[in-house]
C-alpha cells in the first residue's frame, strides 16, 4: 500500500514548507559536495532539520505507511542491518574509541537514506534540484580548480590540481553527474541537456588529465557507456545494442593489450652492449634489470668512476648524497640521463647542461618529468614502479605497487579473524601489527590501509560485513519496472557502478567525502514507491 499522501491532493502550507526545508537541504549538499567538507556537514543538518519539520507536521514515520511501504525498502534494512553489525563489532574491539570514531565517519552512509528514504518530499522535484546544483557546483568547481592550477606561478603537483576535497572523490562525483546528463541527453534530446553533458565532460577530462586521476579516466569513459547502453532507444533495436557492446568491448581489449605491452619488461640484450667508454673505462651492465626512461634502459653503460669524478667537478653536491628530494642523487643522476639517451660516463656527464644539472640535484629524475603533465606523466610513473618493483627496488612510496602489499598485509589480518573480523576499531592497530609481523618491505609512514573498500569490511567485520555491503548494492539496482515505475532505475544503475568500482581501489567510505557522496546518493535514489508520493 503506498502512502497516502500523494503529489494529486493538493499541497497545505505546512507540506510546502516541508518541501522547501528539503529543497533547501539537498540543494546545500550538492553544492557543498566537490567544494567543502564543512559544506556538507550543514547541508546534512538543514536535511536533518527538513525531516524534523516534516515530523512535527506529518507525525511519526510510520503514519499512514502500511508494512507493504516498509517491506518494499530493503535498501534503507540493509543500512540498519550494515550499520547495526558494525556497531555490535564495538563488542569484540579493544580500541573503543577508534571505533566509535569509525562509526561516527559512517554516520552519513545511516543518516541520509533514513532522512530521505522516510521523509515525505516530492522525489521527483528533489532530484530535480540535485541534478542541476551539482551539475552546478561540478562546473564551478572544474572551472575554479583549473584556473586555480594554470595561474599558479610554480608547476602545480597533479594531486594539488584538486584544491577542495580529494581529486578522487572529486572524479566520483563529476563521472556520476556527467553521466546522468549524457543519458538524459541521449533519452530526452534536448539542448539543455547536451549543453550540460558536454560542458561537464570537457570540464571533467580538463580535471582528470590535470589531476592525473587514473580513477576519473577509468570511470569516466564506463559510466558513459553504461548511460548509452540504457537510452531506451538505442535498447529498444534489435542487434543494435549487442554490435555496440562489441565495438565497446573491441576497444577496451586494444586499450588492455596496449597497456600490458607498454608495461611488459623489456631486457637489455647482452650481447649488443660496449665494453668500455671513450675513456677506456670499463662499462658496468646489469642486463637482469629492465628499467627504462624515455625508452632507454637505466642500469647499462655505467663507468661509475668517471661519473663520480665527473659530477663532483660540476655540483657541490656529493655524488654519493642525497638530492633535494631526499632520494638518492646517483640514482637520480642514472635516471636522469638515461632519460636523454646519455651513457652514463664522463662523456655523457659533460653533455648535461647547467639546468639539466640543477634539475638533477633539485630530484627531478627524468626529462619526462619537464616534458610530460596529467595523466601521461601519471603513466611514466606507473611504468617506473612496475618495472621499479621487477628489478627488486624498494616499493615504498610507488602508489600502484604498495596497494598490492596493502592488500596483501590485509590479507594476513584477515587469516587472523576470518569469522567476525578484527573489531570495528582494531583495523589500524591490526593492520600496523601485521606489517610488522611479516617484515614488510613498506617504510614506517607507507604501511596503510588496504586501499580497497571490500577488503577493509571483510578485516573489520568479517564476511558479514561484506555481505551487508555487497548486498545493499545489489538492492539498489535490483527493481522490478512494473512493480515501482517511478524508481529511477538507470540513474541507480550509474550511481551503483560508480560507487562499486571505486571501492575497488579506494576505502571510499573512509572519508568524510566519500561517504558523504554515497549516502547521499543512496537516499537520493533509494526509495521505492509504487507511485509518486510525498
Amino acid at each position: 500500500m503506498p502512502d497516502k499522501r500523494t503529489h494529486q491532493q493538493p499541497e497545505s502550507k505546512a507540506q510546502k514548507r516541508v518541501q522547501r526545508a528539503y529543497d533547501l537541504g539537498l540543494m546545500i549538499t550538492a553544492i557543498a559536495l566537490p567544494f567543502s567538507n564543512f559544506l556538507m556537514s550543514q547541508g546534512a543538518f538543514l536535511l536533518l532539520f527538513a525531516w524534523a519539520l516534516d515530523r512535527w507536521h506529518n507525525g511519526p514515520i510510520f503514519r499512514d505507511r502500511s508494512w507493504a511501504f516498509w517491506r518494499s525498502q530493503p535498501l534503507l534494512w540493509g543500512v540498519f542491518a550494515l550499520f547495526s553489525w558494525q556497531l555490535i563489532g564495538q563488542l569484540w574491539t579493544e580500541d573503543l574509541a577508534q571505533g566509535w570514531r569509525a562509526l561516527r565517519i559512517q554516520l552519513p552512509l545511516l543518516a541520509f537514506p533514513l532522512i530521505l528514504i522516510t521523509g515525505r518530499w516530492n522525489r521527483s522535484r528533489g532530484r530535480g534540484l540535485v541534478q542541476h546544483t551539482l551539475a552546478f557546483s561540478v562546473v564551478a568547481a572544474c572551472l575554479a580548480a583549473l584556473w586555480t592550477g594554470h595561474s599558479a606561478e610554480t608547476a602545480v603537483d597533479a594531486r594539488a590540481w584538486s584544491p577542495f576535497i580529494s581529486h578522487i572523490r572529486f572524479s566520483l562525483m563529476i563521472a556520476f553527474i556527467f553521466s546522468w546528463w549524457l543519458w538524459e541527453a541521449f533519452t530526452i534530446k534536448t539542448i539543455k541537456a547536451w549543453g550540460i553533458s558536454v560542458s561537464i565532460g570537457l570540464l571533467g577530462a580538463a580535471f582528470t588529465w590535470k589531476s592525473a586521476s587514473i580513477t576519473g579516466a577509468v570511470l569516466m569513459p564506463l559510466s558513459a557507456i553504461a548511460a548509452f547502453q540504457m537510452v531506451p532507444s538505442i535498447r529498444s533495436r534489435k542487434g543494435a545494442s549487442k554490435k555496440w557492446m562489441t565495438g565497446i568491448a573491441g576497444i577496451v581489449m586494444m586499450g588492455l593489450t596496449w597497456g600490458i605491452t607498454s608495461l611488459w619488461p623489456q631486457y637489455p640484450v647482452a650481447e649488443t652492449l660496449e665494453n668500455r667508454s671513450d675513456k677506456g673505462t670499463a662499462y658496468e651492465h646489469f642486463p637482469d634489470r629492465c628499467m627504462k626512461e624515455n625508452g632507454h634502459h637505466v642500469w647499462v653503460n655505467i663507468a661509475w668512476n668517471e661519473l663520480s669524478t665527473a659530477w663532483n667537478e660540476r655540483s657541490a653536491m656529493a655524488f654519493e648524497g642525497r638530492d633535494g628530494r631526499d632520494q638518492e642523487l646517483r640514482m637520480t643522476l642514472l635516471r636522469y640521463m638515461s632519460s636523454l639517451g646519455l651513457k652514463k660516463d664522463g662523456a655523457g656527464l659533460a653533455a648535461l647542461s647547467p639546468i639539466d644539472v640543477a634539475r638533477i640535484e633539485s630530484g627531478i629524475p627524468t626529462i619526462l618529468e619537464e616534458e610530460h603533465n596529467g595523466l601521461l606523466r601519471r603513466w611514466d610513473i606507473v611504468k617506473f614502479e612496475v618495472w621499479n618493483a621487477l628489478d627488486g627496488g624498494n616499493p615504498s612510496g610507488h602508489s600502484l605497487v604498495q596497494r598490492l602489499l596493502f592488500i596483501q598485509n590485509a590479507f594476513e589480518v584477515f587469516r587472523t579473524e576470518p569469522a567476525l573480523g578484527v573489531g570495528t576499531g582494531d583495523v589500524p592497530s591490526a593492520i600496523a601489527q601485521a606489517y610488522q609481523d611479516n617484515n614488510s618491505p613498506l617504510s614506517t609512514s607507507f604501511r596503510l590501509r588496504p586501499h580497497n573498500q571490500y577488503i577493509s569490511f571483510l578485516i573489520a567485520g568479517g564476511p558479514m560485513t561484506l555481505i551487508l555491503w555487497v548486498a545493499m548494492l545489489i538492492a539498489f539496482v535490483a527493481v522490478r519496472p512494473e512493480s515501482y515505475p517511478n524508481y529511477p532505475r538507470q540513474i541507480a544503475v550509474l550511481g551503483c557502478l560508480i560507487i562499486a568500482l571505486s571501492c575497488m581501489t579506494e576505502d571510499t567510505l573512509e572519508t568524510q567525502a566519500g561517504v558523504t557522496f554515497v549516502g547521499f546518493l543512496l537516499g537520493l535514489i533509494g526509495a521505492r514507491e509504487p507511485s509518486v508520493t510525498a
